[in-house]
């Protein structure tokens, strides 16, 4: 749910590093070689702009004389992107035409169907970036635009479509969906990005920040009469002066006397969980 706080007024304003992969299989069957697999990311060219407008559509149906139910559907997206001249070998790439390595030519004829998954990142006036995978679609043929020169400083990039639509796939994290693409608010500091863009990130490969990793040491004071014992996980056992780390959850027993951890007092017989989030500090009496 949105936050309810006064949102920060922002614009988007920046695009760079548009990137796509081939998408080599999109299926919901198990084992190798099935669900969905992208061939290796690689850059197209510079990019000036990306917009996107999305077939939909809501249309009330009418029972008993009024509007009862709102029927909504949503289709293909269309992003145009504005961008430098794209190379001839990325060309023929996106949009299943012949090119010849060997003699650096591009073959302009019929076309092989493939689809892409498209990234690239965006960015707000406030300096936000927003990480972006589109996982399925197709390329246009662009159009290219060739002036004579002149005295001036006028030179052409190339428009280029690419038609997006949902994955077969589904994914666990989108409820069992296919998806059509995934953003990721950058600023947040709550993803790893690290590698985002390195392979074609999908929403159930997505994974938080690695926490970082700091020690805490279990400090544990018992009188003569009382036995604590302190398990880490389902059975190691641990001593005074273990070290713990932040995603360790403890397991403290007490038998004889009183125990106090963090404000937990323990008696005799007494077993409760207590996380290690913080310094873990036990006094006991007797």
């Amino acid at each position: 749910m949105p936050s309810s706080a006064l949102q920060e007024i922002v614009e988007y304003r920046g695009v760079e590093g548009l990137v796509a992969a081939e998408v080599l299989v999109d299926d919901n069957e198990i084992g190798e070689g099935h669900g969905y697999v992208t061939g290796d990311v690689f850059a197209i060219a510079g990019v000036a702009e990306i917009s996107r407008t999305t077939e939909s559509s809501n249309e009330a149906h009418y029972y008993d004389n009024m509007p009862a139910v709102v029927i909504t559907s949503t289709g293909s997206d269309e992003v145009t992107i504005t961008a430098s001249a794209i190379p001839l070998d990325v060309l023929a790439e996106i949009t299943g035409q012949v090119y010849d390595s060997d003699l650096g030519a591009m073959i302009e004829g019929p076309r092989k169907n493939k689809y892409f998954a498209l990234g690239y990142k965006t960015k707000k006036t406030n300096g936000d970036e927003i990480y972006v995978w589109r996982y399925k679609g197709s390329f246009n043929i662009p159009d290219t635009t060739n002036a004579t020169e002149n005295d001036g400083t006028d030179a052409n990039g190339q428009e280029i479509t690419f038609t997006g639509i949902s994955t077969t796939h589904k994914f666990t994290k989108n409820e069992n969906k296919g998806a059509k693409a995934l953003n990721v608010d950058v600023s947040k500091d709550l993803a790893n990005v690290e590698s985002f863009f390195s392979t074609v990130t999908t929403p159930d490969q997505l994974q938080p920040k690695t926490p970082v990793v700091t020690t805490y040491t279990l400090h544990i004071t018992e009188a003569a009469e009382t036995t604590v014992t302190v398990i880490r996980g389902a059975d190691e056992e641990l001593a005074d002066g273990a070290t713990l780390n932040p995603d360790d959850v403890l397991t403290i027993s007490c038998v004889g006397g009183t125990l106090t951890v963090n404000g937990i007092t323990f008696t005799s017989g007494n077993t409760q969980t207590v996380a290690s989030d913080i310094n873990v500090v036990s006094t006991a009496t007797g």
